[in-house]
Order: C-alpha cells, then sequence, then structure tokens
C-alpha cells in the first residue's frame, strides 16, 4: 500500500495540472473570463484572465494540500478520498475554460 506522503504527492501534481490546462488555453481566454452566471445564462462576474489561468491553478493545489494534511493518519482505507480535490479541481478547470472560450 501507499503512504500518505506518496498520495499527498500523487494529488498535488494532478492539481497542478490544472496550471497546464489554463497555459495551454490562456491565448483562447478573453482578457475577462466569466465565472459566475445568472438564472438568464448571461455572465454576472468575470475575472481578469491572468487571475483564471494562475489563480485557479493555486486554489486547486492550496485546497488539495489542505484536504490532504486534512486526511493524513486517518487510515489507508480512506486513499481514493486524496484524489477527490484533483478530480474537482481537473473537472472545474475544464468547464471554466470550456464556458470561457465559447
Amino acid at each position: 500500500m501507499k503512504s500518505a506522503k506518496t498520495h499527498v504527492v500523487a494529488s498535488t501534481v494532478l492539481c497542478a495540472l490544472t496550471l497546464a490546462v489554463t497555459l495551454a488555453a490562456r491565448d483562447a481566454l478573453p482578457e475577462q473570463v466569466p465565472m459566475q452566471w445568472g438564472l438568464t445564462g448571461e455572465a454576472s462576474s468575470f475575472w481578469p484572465r491572468d487571475a483564471v489561468v494562475f489563480g485557479v491553478p493555486a486554489a486547486c493545489v492550496a485546497i488539495g494540500l489542505l484536504a490532504s494534511a486534512r486526511l493524513a493518519g486517518r487510515g489507508e482505507g480512506r486513499a481514493a478520498m486524496y484524489y477527490i480535490a484533483p478530480a474537482v479541481a481537473l473537472l472545474a478547470t475544464a468547464a471554466i475554460v470550456f464556458l470561457g472560450t465559447r
């Protein structure tokens, strides 16, 4: 079985992949990226492109590390829990890029 340290490193690397996704899509993103939509489907909140490209991955890594720190020492039966934050981060980043480039 893998140690908690291995899971922490692997989940952090997966969270850091969000930087690769946002950097790859940087040129396709508008200067102001929509981040929130109203009930009518119109964007109601925007972030600067560089805040999305660098801020979202930094937040994903921070959340992943916080979640990993909370899980450390709680037993190997929870190994899959280390990968929930990276999975959500990658899905959210894909949605931000997809919706931001439409």
